[in-house]
């Protein structure tokens, strides 16, 4: 975290959050596998930013917290987007995964599996890490900036309802 003086001087509780990024990082190499299976255990891969793993996520939680706190959208004009306006490929692509979130927990429930929600927050966060560079919301006209900050947001919304299901505590920065 202190690679980046600037961003780490933003961090309320700086030792929190590093337990916070330890234990996701063990938590997700954990579940990342069905129950039966055995891992090798390599704290340098769980505690990569890079790859899937527990700090990964927290990043792709806090870069949407702060989106959204960049582009100052009021949570009215969040309700009253106008979503037709996400016609993009990469805007579909982020619907269609959001949109399978209901089936993901079923299915979780079913088997009783944290992998299978595991796998999809890995899928979910790399398309929408995909997405940033064509579906900027700061600087973008208001109606579509809304529309996109509202995606963003249902994204941000199901990542953490995502990580809260298997124990982890999404991180805001």
């Amino acid at each position: 975290m202190r690679k980046n003086e600037a961003k780490y001087s933003q961090v309320e509780d700086p030792e929190g959050t590093a337990d916070t990024l330890g234990i996701s990082s063990v938590m997700t190499q954990d579940m990342s596998g069905k129950r039966g299976n055995n891992y090798t255990f390599d704290l340098a891969v769980m505690t990569s930013f890079e790859g899937d793993t527990g700090p990964y996520l927290q990043y792709a939680h806090t870069r949407l917290s702060s989106i959204k706190r960049r582009a100052n959208v009021s949570d009215e004009e969040l309700a009253n987007a106008d979503l037709s306006l996400l016609t993009e490929p990469h805007a579909i692509n982020v619907v269609r995964l959001l949109a399978q979130w209901p089936d993901v927990a079923q299915n979780t429930l079913r088997t009783l599996e944290p992998t299978t929600v595991v796998t999809y927050l890995f899928r979910l966060t790399h398309v929408i890490s995909s997405s940033y560079d064509h579906l900027q919301v700061v600087g973008s006209d208001p109606a579509l900036k809304a529309a996109r900050m509202a995606l963003y947001d249902a994204a941000r919304i199901v990542v953490g309802n995502c990580m809260r299901l298997l124990g982890l505590t999404p991180l805001e920065r």
